[in-house]
């Protein structure tokens, strides 16, 4: 589904990602760690295309993507739903308009009931309705603002999710909640989710596999039972972090 073989990403003489080579399969969840300033977001910029890798290759669906023109890539970013960590909603705009805001242009054969059911359907995955389609999204609490924020990208059907730090600087409850829509969310659609973050309490909770950057390298990739028995220095700082909050119930 999505494959990087031995890409390298530099500005000028700076080195950010080092002869990275993973998969990730059709309807996995796989979480990217690592501690800030190491590559995490530069990796998901280089699979839409807003970045080009300086040496390497990326694969999506068996076509290699890395070296596609910027025409080329408009069909590679239809696949892509990309969720930031903030939700960034039109303020102006009220729920419906929000989440069909990304439909009218990328599929514009769409009949209006058609895209009225794309964003039902986005709604009802995050625990909306319809009744919320008329509320202006800045009146929204934030978390109802990030469920609004991936029902949008959810209304495209994409077949990569990327998130980029969804849960950074949430509370605990409110971090639950954006974890169970992740995988509610891929589960539903069956699409590959990749997930930047540097929470080791929820990549165990939510990850089929787990990716741990350091300085630019993989220095870990396993299941969640097999990072809880990892003997590398930099991923037992992380599980150390998940036992200092109380959270012993995972490691």
């Amino acid at each position: 589904m999505l494959e990087f073989k031995s890409v390298h990403k530099s500005f000028g003489e700076r080195t950010i990602l080092k002869d990275l080579s993973f998969e990730a399969k059709k309807g996995e969840i796989l979480f990217i760690l690592g501690t800030s300033g190491t590559g995490k977001s530069v990796l998901l910029k280089l699979i839409v295309g807003l970045l080009n890798v300086t040496s390497g290759e990326i694969w999506i669906d068996g076509e290699k993507t890395s070296d596609y023109s910027e025409t080329e890539m408009f069909a590679v970013r239809k696949k892509c739903g990309m969720v930031f960590q903030h939700p960034a909603l039109f303020d102006s705009l009220n729920v419906f308009q929000n989440v069909s805001y990304g439909i009218r242009p990328h599929l514009s054969g769409l009949s209006e009931s058609e895209i009225y059911d794309r964003v039902l359907e986005g709604l009802e995955v995050v625990g909306l309705g319809k009744d919320i389609f008329e509320e202006n999204s800045s009146r929204l609490s934030y978390g109802v603002q990030k469920r609004v924020s991936l029902a949008r990208t959810l209304a495209l059907r994409p077949e990569i999710l990327l998130f980029d730090e969804p849960t950074t600087g949430l509370d605990p409850v409110t971090t639950q909640s954006v974890n169970k829509l992740i995988l509610d969310s891929s589960r539903k659609f069956h699409c590959t989710a990749l997930v930047v973050s540097h929470d080791m309490d929820s990549a165990l909770s939510v990850a089929d596999r787990i990716l741990v950057l350091n300085k630019g390298e993989i220095v870990e990739l396993a299941t969640p039972t097999e990072i809880k028995k990892s003997q590398v220095p930099l991923v037992k700082e992380f599980l150390e972090e998940v036992l200092d909050r109380g959270d012993q119930n995972h490691v």
